[in-house]
This record gives structure tokens, sequence and C-alpha cells, in this order.
């Protein structure tokens, strides 16, 4: 096993093995060279490497049995500035517009959005580049979602609420989602507004567990879209497998499909196939007005897009 041993000299202050087999180190030493020791070890290294934060240079068993490998300790630190924030209750969300056919707002995407110290925005890509951790995550979805909700509320009460969620850092329907419900509740939102979507950057290996999550919802009167449709791992299996009241159409597959034939053509099916069992299907990343004539004319149901109007903050 690749040892922290072996690099900690090189950043100036050498910490030795133990007889138990790990090497024991302050936090504050990898917090001071975290840049450093990141650049200098390999992924496969970072996650060989073993350590644990001491408060002596004289580590015992207990210590020993508290260790991590190295990169859960350096992505916690990377992450300490984000749960600052999230303790701070400093999440908030803009609104996107999703229209109809006709042009009406039919609803709102709600998009997560932080406060940094000094009033400005920070945007989702740098949290959840920061939300390395399972547990860091887990906090963020959950805080985004009440976020959303709490948002939501001072929106037209005739338009729907779209809510992102990552289904892997729900592990147990019951208890990871009630502060979602008691948000809902305490708003006092009508259920039949809210759409979760399903939102996953991994692919999904257990569908049982995430039916499980949407069976949830929609005991709670919610509805579920599968986001992203067209990349990743959101595929035609999850449409089979979850039965989604709404499917968004990625912008990839939206984007210039006047001019290119085949994602035409399987906007045109699969508008046909989800019109065909009841479901909505939303173009995303509509940008002019041909790609909007475009897709509308291939029975597509809603639309959204900076055409449409950007993400605003929620008066």
């Amino acid at each position: 096993m690749e040892r922290l041993f072996e690099t900690l000299p090189t950043v100036g202050s050498p910490y030795g093995r133990t007889e138990y087999g790990a090497l024991l180190f302050p936090t504050e030493l990898v917090r001071q060279h975290a840049d450093l020791i990141a650049e200098n070890l390999t992924t496969p290294q970072l996650n060989d490497s073993i350590g644990v934060d001491i408060d002596e240079t004289a580590p015992g068993a207990a210590d020993v049995g508290r260790a991590q490998p190295l990169i859960m300790i350096l992505n916690g630190i990377k992450g300490e500035w984000l749960a600052d924030l999230l303790n701070k209750k400093s999440l908030f969300c803009h609104a996107q517009p999703i229209v109809d056919r006709h042009g009406r707002v039919y609803g709102h995407e709600m998009l997560m959005r932080g406060r940094d110290d000094d009033g400005s925005t920070i945007f989702p890509d740098r949290m959840l580049k920061a939300a390395a951790t399972p547990a860091l995550r887990a906090k963020l979805d959950r805080a985004a979602r009440v976020a959303a909700v709490g948002s939501g509320k001072a929106l037209p009460v005739d338009t729907n609420i779209f809510i992102n969620f990552l289904p892997s850092s729900v592990y147990d329907p019951q208890f990871c989602l009630e502060t979602t419900f008691a948000a809902a509740r305490h708003a006092e939102i009508d259920p039949g507004r809210l759409i979760f979507e399903v939102v996953e950057t991994d692919k999904i290996g257990d569908f049982d567990h995430l039916a499980s999550i949407i069976a949830r919802y929609r005991q709670e009167g919610f509805s579920v879209a599968l986001d992203d449709f067209g990349t990743g791992f959101n595929n035609i299996e999850t449409v089979i497998r979850l039965r989604p009241e709404y499917i968004k159409l990625d912008k990839v597959l939206v984007t210039d499909s006047p001019n290119d034939g085949l994602k035409t053509q399987f906007i045109l099916e699969l508008a046909s196939v989800a019109q065909l069992n009841g479901i909505k299907t939303i173009a995303e990343g509509i940008e002019n007005q041909e790609t909007l004539d475009h897709v509308r004319g291939l029975g597509v149901t809603l639309f959204q897009g900076y055409h449409l109007g950007r993400p605003a903050p929620v008066e």
C-alpha cells in the first residue's frame, strides 16, 4: 500500500509509520498542504494512503481505528466552506420558466444558488464540486430541495414547481425526504404543483431503491420528471421502469435539431410514444424561435430555455 509517509517529507513535516500499520498525522498538516499533496499523488495513491487526525504525535490504537483514506480527508477539507454555507442556511433559488404550447407559463424549474459572505452569488457547479463526500452531497441535496420549496411558495399558484434531486443522496426515502415533505406542508403548497426531477450523474444500479423513492414522492401527491434524457444514464430503460409523468429532453438533443435529421426523428418518436402513454415531454435548450417552432411541430408538450426566459430571482 502506498503511504503518505513517502510524501510528507516533500512538504516539510514527516510523520512516521506506527506499529499498527497506519500513518497518523494532524489534519491541519493536510489542510496546509492540500493542493501540493493532491498534485503529487495519483488517485490510487490517495485512495490507498491512510491517515487520521491526531492531537499529539504519540498515536494509539484508538487513533488507528479512526483512520480514513487520504482522499476522504482531502475531500472533507475541500468541502468545509460548503458545510459552513449550509449551516448558515445561505442557499436560495432562481426560477426559470417552462411554457406550454400556447406560450403560457406552465411552471418554473428551481435552480439552486448560494450566497457568499460578501453577498456574491455562488453557482451550482462550484457547490457540487465541493460536495465530494457522500454526507456533504446528501446535505446539499436536502438543503437545495428545502430552499426550492421555500422559494416556490412565492410563485403564482396556477403554475408548477420543478425541483431537482439526486437519488444517490437518498438512502432511506421515509427518513431522507421528510424534511422536504415538512417544508411543502409548512409552505402550504398544493402537492399537485410539485414535480421532482431525477438528476443522476451515475448509472442507476438499484432500480428497486429508486422506485421506492419515487413511490414515496407519489404517496405525498407529487409527480416525477426524468431529467436530461438523451444524454448520460437516463435512457429508455429508466423510462420503462420508472414511468415518469414528465421527460425532459436534454439541450444536447434539442440544440440544432432543425438542421439534424437524426435528432428530429428521435424527438418525434419519443414525443409520440410519450403522448400515447400520458407522459409530458419538455424540450430544454430552446435558444431561438426556429428551434421552438421545430420541436413544437414534432409534438413536444412543454419548452424551456433562454429564448423563453432566463433564471431569475423569485420576487
